[in-house]
């Protein structure tokens, strides 16, 4: 089996085991403990920004790379990140390839007031529940899992205050989300079947939604230096998401500042 099968397979076992049991009235219970979400209107207000966002992401493992930075605390990480100029985060809560958890989420939740997205490869609406209960604005649904059943898990993150970020990696995919009705797209420049990274596709899909939909578009996956943010500019993103090289940086806040500011080219 490809990466991707092999992932979804693994996190339907262990959202099952961790989360199955749960009832209905248990998952009202978590919901009326987590935090009041944002706005979408918060949430939105990137769109309006001259210069390309920064969506910085915690994640201390990842499959292409494997350990990056697994001692890390993730609220520390978080608040480095505000400090440097993040428009908003990310985190990691897959634990089997990215080393995280929804206590990560929680913890970053409590650290920063930024706009936090929870990533995960969603198998089963309990993890937007979860997400949600962790203190989450927003959440990746990957459309290379989801398939015909992301409108479903879009609807359901709306009704839960979470504002649905679909992913994609090709043309295809994009034709999928432009008739989902997505309002963001995260354009994975990595093919998850075989963990290559490949830039002119991703920028060819950036290009492609920028010029096409009404969304909110970011590059993400292989950005590392100002130049891909230049480029992901160009090519029409709105914003960009980094992880691995954040991660890895000793200083992170200046390795943040050193990718923003970057302008972005007016919409067509």
């Amino acid at each position: 089996m490809s990466f991707l099968e092999t992932a979804v397979a693994r996190r339907r076992e262990r959202v099952l085991a961790e989360f199955g049991s749960l009832t209905g009235v248990e998952r009202s219970v978590l919901l009326r403990c987590a935090r009041e979400p944002r706005p979408v209107e918060d949430l939105m207000i990137m769109r309006d920004r001259a210069d390309v966002c920064v969506v910085a992401e915690v994640k201390k493992a990842s499959p292409s790379e494997g350990p990056i930075a697994p001692g890390s605390s993730a609220s520390a990480q978080a608040r480095r990140y505000a400090a440097g100029g993040a428009a908003a985060l990310s985190v990691l809560t897959e634990p089997e390839n990215f080393g995280g958890s929804f206590a990560d989420l929680s913890d970053v939740v409590d650290a920063v007031e930024l706009p936090i997205m929870c990533k995960d490869i969603i198998v089963d609406p309990i993890q937007l529940y979860m997400a949600r209960a962790s203190g989450a604005d927003a959440v990746l649904l990957m459309i290379s899992v989801l398939g015909a059943s992301t409108p479903e898990y879009i609807d359901h993150a709306w009704e839960l205050g979470l504002g649905p970020v679909l992913e994609v990696a090709n043309l295809d995919e994009l034709d999928l989300a432009g008739s989902f009705g997505a309002e963001v797209i995260a354009v994975n420049a990595r093919d998850l079947h075989t963990l290559q990274v490949d830039k002119e596709r991703q920028l060819e899909v950036v290009s492609e939604a920028a010029s096409c939909c009404d969304t909110f578009v970011i590059a993400a996956s292989g950005i590392n230096t100002r130049a891909d943010v230049e480029a992901a500019a160009d090519a029409g993103a709105d914003a960009v998401l980094v992880g691995t090289s954040l991660m890895r940086a000793s200083d992170p806040e200046g390795a943040l500042r050193a990718l923003t500011g970057v302008l972005k080219r007016p919409k067509r």
